[in-house]
């Protein structure tokens, strides 16, 4: 559709949905920047602009959260409070990491749901070192919420005033720095269902010294936990469930008491497994099935201690030297089933499987091996024991992780002649992740199961006289609990992986006015940055080799470095004339030069319309960035999924075939040998199709990623309703370039196909010329993009029943009306409009999403109700669940009706006293959440549910907050 046509018919869209702002069910976090009447002609930077300026007006949206809608909220985690703004995705949580191998129980913030990478966040206007391997994206987990004077959140292209990340926006927390006196704060929570234990101790203390109060310091001390939930406390997550297996647990073939399978050179003998009594049973009933989900989390254990602290000292009339440390000690750990652990992963090379002498093999399973063998029909010999086994008593896979953050940032501000300022910093944080678990050593775990009886001592030895003199004990797989703590300690191995991340940032800038118009003050910021980061992930050497369980890994080290210049300029166009009460005119350019991707130039341009008193209208185009993160660089091709679902072209190729691609695949070396050993033609086994994988890597050659961004609104603050005030802008954001993976099937076709050696160079064959491992590395290949309308509606009354008692209404919606993709050339446009998030897709679409906050203030005493909305929603547009007694069942469940969630806060001051108490109930309906199991792609595993939605159903808490 054409571009311009496609903004019309948007715009059009957003006028007919203005009407459904006010009837709306959700919740208000804060108002727009542009209500807020000024206290005083002191100049302030708001984000999205470096310009100090004399209002808190901008030509972009802006959303502010304060430390009283933080307080009204009663988290702990700021993350907790940022999620529930219609603008920003799930991100990161406590909720979704279980099965992360790093990084469990980060945080991170996702504005317009286009990834936390995407997202730049800044901690009083400077940036903050990464929080997790590779990427920008920081964890807010590092950020103490009670020392947040307030929250700017600026939607849309904003690469030009603060550089790269920042397509989708930034979000700047601004921390308390003029506080005076103590005050303590301790909170504690609990949910319905005697679990999610929550604590909170935080102390903050600012104080003025020096001679004249040159000098002042706030300092924050923060100790909080949040003690988890396990799957198996909800009813909703407490059995597999799969929409494969309506109204039947999905439980696992892979059972703690092991399933074998004797193995013929034809296929399978016997199956057989062991009751909970250990008896043997032949063949594998469902009752003796596994239920992963008794041993998985829902959320996370996090337990966090921040100091942070605004320290400044004014040196003389023009300079003013400030230094804000932080230092943070985050620990969290996963709880996963026991490993799925299979014969294969041990035994390579065309090994049957354990070996059938094995010492613990039951005598009638014995008997069964004997009788096979022992007749004169050769093609009956059993060769080998095939199982699948949890190992619950060697490991769980669980682990613990310990991040600790260290930052600082430092310099000078001051001004200089005339009404210009200036300001030289230096920032440096480095994280460091530390997650231990286990994993087992492949070469030990044989040696283990090939166990004999020792003649000379009647007892069950490894047969390996090598493997016995370096502490080889046997290991018996043979039913519940039969692993000797011996035999689990001889075969475990410590599974770890070090994250260290680094960032320097050096900026110097200056702002002032040039000349005045008529109209008013030009104003000018400029400016130069250098910034360096690097990342390195460090595996344990069992991953680095790949003789472990959970794939091979690559350790990862890479650096870059950039060196900016920008500027920002404001032109006063118009004031207090006929139909223009003011018109500005506002532009920005950043020139990069990166060690990476080179240079690039960033810019935007917009206008502010004010006609009369009361109405602004204002735009912004903005042309963004965001270079490619350490991981997307430099990160090893390793790991991967199994390739079953890849299709080689070449499969039915035989030497006289006509189809199109045949003559290319006859030339692959090995290919026809091959297939004249199997009847002629080139045919994949199952054996085949297991031992093809799809693996990742990262791509030095990547470019950035560029957007253009359109936002186009207006704010209305009519005279004669005081405290009103009501918002709408249109936002658009486009990405070019975007960084993803190639399908490995595309890669495969097109090797074949074109010949192209982009795509051949990451197909590997084995000698028979049968796929073995495709490489998917990243490309700049995608294009997405997203537009919607938000509004923002706000009033605040005087009620009169009391002397100065007052009732407030926020809301916020955001209508979105379109988010799609196309992840690379030629591929279909995917639609993620209405469809929740799944792996490999844009974040949820909802078309609707809100909240609104009711608040009535008598001084002393005051009472909060908010309210958030999630719209209606599918888990997938394009799919019709399969023909049987159950499709309706499942397409009800595929269609997600809308959800309100309803959160109640009361407080009483003791002024004099200086003791506050509060108390407040979240999820006061006890919602719980859809039911989306297994097979949706939206399904978080051991949630059974979408991850926007709450898994933890109604909790209280309460909390008293003293001041001395």
């Amino acid at each position: 559709m054409n571009y311009v046509r496609r903004r019309q018919t948007a715009l059009l869209a957003g006028v007919a949905t203005l009407t459904t702002a006010f009837a709306i069910s959700g919740a208000a976090f804060a108002q727009s920047a542009d209500a807020n009447e000024p206290a005083s002609v002191d100049t302030i930077v708001v984000t999205g602009s470096r310009i100090a300026r004399p209002d808190l007006e901008a030509a972009t949206p802006i959303a502010v959260v304060t430390s009283e809608t933080i307080a009204q909220s009663g988290a702990s985690n700021i993350q907790d409070v940022l999620r529930e703004l219609p603008q920003v995705g799930v991100g990161t949580t406590r909720a979704n990491s279980n099965f992360s191998s790093s990084g469990n129980g980060g945080a991170t913030v996702d504005l317009r749901n286009l990834g936390p990478s995407r997202t730049l966040v800044l901690v009083n206007g400077r940036r903050f070192v990464p929080g997790f391997a590779g990427t920008s994206a920081v964890d807010l987990n590092n950020i103490p919420t009670d020392f947040i004077d307030r929250v700017e959140v600026v939607t849309g292209g904003a690469s030009a005033v603060y550089g790269s990340d920042a397509i989708s926006g930034v979000v700047n927390f601004i921390l308390k720095d003029k506080f005076e006196g103590l005050t303590a704060r301790a909170e504690y929570g609990i949910s319905d269902y005697k679990d999610n234990e929550r604590y909170l101790f935080s102390v903050t203390g600012g104080h003025a010294f020096g001679p004249d109060d040159r000098g002042h310091v706030a300092v924050n001390v923060t100790h909080d936990s949040e003690k988890g939930v396990l799957s198996r406390d909800r009813a909703l997550s407490r059995e597999d469930r799969s929409w494969a297996t309506v109204g039947v647990p999905a439980y696992s073939s892979f059972p703690a008491q092991g399933r074998f399978d004797l193995r013929t050179a034809n296929g399978s003998a016997q199956v057989f497994t062991f009751d909970h009594d250990n008896n043997v049973v032949l063949g594998f009933p469902q009752e003796l099935a596994y239920n992963r989900n008794w041993d998985r989390r829902i959320s996370l254990p996090v337990e966090r201690t921040l100091v942070s602290a605004n320290a400044s000292y004014r040196l003389n009339d023009h300079a003013t030297f400030f230094f804000e440390p932080t230092w943070s000690k985050v620990t969290s750990s996963a709880l996963l089933e026991a490993y799925s652990f299979d014969w294969s992963f041990i035994y390579k090379n065309g090994q049957p499987g354990m070996p059938i002498t094995n010492a613990y093999i039951p005598a009638s399973i014995r008997s069964i091996i004997d009788a096979r063998n022992s007749d004169a029909n050769p093609a009956n010999d059993i060769t080998g024991i095939q199982f699948r086994r949890r190992q619950n008593e060697v490991y769980d896979r669980s682990n613990q992780a310990e991040r600790e953050t260290y930052r600082i940032a430092t310099g000078v501000r001051g001004d200089l002649r005339g009404d210009w300022s200036y300001e030289l910093s230096y920032v440096y944080g480095r994280m460091q992740d530390s997650t231990h678990s286990q994993d087992i050593d492949a070469t030990k775990y044989v040696q283990a199961l090939d166990s004999i009886v020792d003649s000379a001592t009647n007892k069950i030895v490894c047969r390996d006289p090598a493997a016995r003199a370096a502490g080889c004990v046997p290991i018996n797989l043979f039913g519940f609990d039969t692993v000797s703590a011996e035999s689990s300690a001889y075969v475990i191995v410590p599974r770890w992986v070090e994250i260290d991340n680094e960032q320097q940032v050096f900026s110097a800038s200056a702002t002032g006015g040039l000349f005045d118009l008529p109209a008013g003050r030009v104003q000018l910021a400029i400016g130069a940055e250098h910034r360096r980061e690097r990342s390195s992930t460090d595996w344990d050497p069992i991953t680095n080799a790949g003789n472990g369980t959970s794939g091979k890994q690559d350790d990862l080290f890479g650096r870059f470095t950039v060196s900016e210049v920008f500027g920002e300029v404001h032109v006063p166009l118009l004031a207090g004339v006929r139909f223009a009460d003011y018109l500005g005119f506002n532009a920005a350019a950043r020139y990069s030069d990166y060690s990476t991707v080179g240079g690039t130039l960033s810019w935007n341009a917009g206008l502010e319309y004010t006609p009369v008193k009361g109405v602004k209208l204002r735009a912004n185009y903005a042309e963004a960035n965001r270079a490619p993160n350490i991981s997307e660089l430099y990160a090893a091709v390793s790991g991967g999924a199994n390739g079953s679902t890849v299709i080689d072209p070449c499969n039915g190729t035989s030497a006289t075939s006509t189809r199109p691609q045949d003559a290319t695949c006859r030339a692959i070396p090995g290919l026809l040998v091959e297939a004249a050993d199997n009847g002629g033609t080139l045919t994949y086994t199952a054996f085949d199709i297991n031992w093809m994988s799809v693996q990742q890597g990262g791509n030095p050659d990547l470019r950035e990623e560029t957007a253009k961004t359109l936002t186009i609104g207006g704010v209305y603050t009519p005279s004669y309703i005081p405290g009103f005030h009501f918002s709408a802008d249109y936002f658009d954001i486009k990405i070019d370039n975007a960084i993803g993976a190639l399908p490995a099937q595309i890669v495969v076709d097109r090797c074949i196909s074109t010949a192209d050696p982009f795509y051949c160079n990451a197909v590997e064959r084995f000698p028979n010329g049968k796929l073995r491992r495709i490489n998917t590395r990243l490309v700049n290949v995608a294009e997405i993009e997203t537009s919607g309308i938000d509004f923002n509606l706000g009033y605040r009354h005087e009620v009169g029943l009391l002397a100065g008692d007052s009732l407030s209404l926020n809301v916020l919606y955001t209508r979105l009306l379109s988010m799609e993709k196309t992840s690379f050339e030629g591929a279909p446009l995917e639609q993620n409009l209405g469809q929740l998030f799944a792996e490999g897709r844009l974040g949820s679409g909802y078309k609707n999403r809100g909240n609104a906050r009711l608040t009535y203030d008598a001084g002393a005493f005051s009472a909060s109700w908010q309210v958030t909305w999630l719209g209606a929603i599918r888990d997938r547009l394009d799919w019709t669940p399969p023909a049987g007694p159950d499709q309706a069942y499942l397409a009800q469940l595929n269609t997600v009706p809308n959800v309100l969630y309803h959160d109640l806060q009361v407080r009483y001051d003791l002024q004099e006293s200086g003791l506050e108490l509060y108390a407040g109930i979240n999820n006061l309906f006890n919602k719980t959440p859809p039911l989306l199991p297994t097979g949706f792609a939206s399904n978080v595993v051991g949630v059974e549910s979408a991850k926007e939605y709450d898994p933890y159903g109604r909790r209280f808490f309460a909390g008293v907050r003293y001041r001395f």
